[in-house]
């Protein structure tokens, strides 16, 4: 694939050009969105990256703003021959918001060169899982306190814990009953648990001042388990024992920031 640079940061930009102005484009076709389309896409997506969970701004001293280091990613190949080419969608669609998820740059690559391990209903799914859980806790989750933070990460992890108490493996063997059955086990971790737990990662990250220590080791316990997670259950590799859910991960924002 071949990539060429965006134009040069300006320093007398505004935010809103700085967005609009810092990503690496694909020069197989740039998606062309306006102002309020690109504020959506951020908006759904938390301002992390829609795989891995990394902040898309980094902080730039020299001026004393945030860069964006987001790229746009097509699920549908722009151009037929593309990632998950796909010639029965219009190539008047393909460049739709609803085709764009927004990536930081190693994903991107990641998931135009393995196509097949990032198939188009995969990343629908995982786009349209995240842009629900960030409206169920009110849009871009940043929070006044740690009381309703944790409020926020209770209810994800409720949800999680029904998915598995009901559909789960047996959690003394890990079997599951039938094909069916481990395939329905499957999609729910990649379009439902995983993503709620890539939240949770991602509202301790975009709420600093209000974790402590001992939250944000818990996060990050969190984000390894969820990539053995999506690993095995995307591509049926580990290596290694998996990692179980850390419980620590419940008192993410529990309490007080004293202890």
């Amino acid at each position: 694939m071949e990539w060429q640079q965006s134009p040069e940061l300006d320093r007398e930009a505004t935010p809103d050009a700085l967005i609009l102005t810092s990503y690496m484009v694909c020069k197989s076709g740039r998606p062309k969105l306006d102002l309020d389309q690109e504020r959506r896409l951020f908006a759904e997506s938390a301002g992390t990256c829609l795989l891995c969970n990394t902040s898309l701004f980094k902080d730039l001293r020299v001026c004393g703003m945030s860069l964006s280091i987001a790229e746009r990613a097509h699920i549908v190949a722009h151009s037929d021959k593309g990632p998950r080419g796909e010639a029965s969608l219009p190539a008047n669609s393909r460049s739709d918001p609803a085709n764009i998820v927004l990536l930081c740059p190693t994903c991107h690559t990641i998931v135009d060169k393995a196509p097949t391990a990032y198939p188009t209903n995969l990343l629908l799914g995982k786009k349209q899982t995240r842009a629900a859980a960030v409206a169920r806790i009110g849009g871009v989750p940043t929070f006044a306190t740690r009381s309703e933070a944790h409020r926020a990460v209770e209810t994800i992890l409720d949800r999680n814990e029904t998915i598995f108490r009901t559909i789960g493996p047996d959690p003394l063997d890990g079997s599951l009953p039938s094909r069916e059955a481990a395939a329905k086990w499957r999609d729910r971790v990649l379009e439902d648990i995983v993503p709620g737990n890539e939240l949770i990662v991602a509202i301790v990250e975009i709420n600093p001042d209000l974790t402590t220590r001992v939250d944000r080791l818990a996060a990050e316990q969190l984000r390894l388990h969820v990539q053995d997670l999506a690993s095995k259950h995307r591509c049926g590799k580990v290596i290694g024992p998996a990692l179980r859910f850390p419980e620590a991960a419940t008192c993410i924002f529990a309490g007080t920031a004293d202890g």
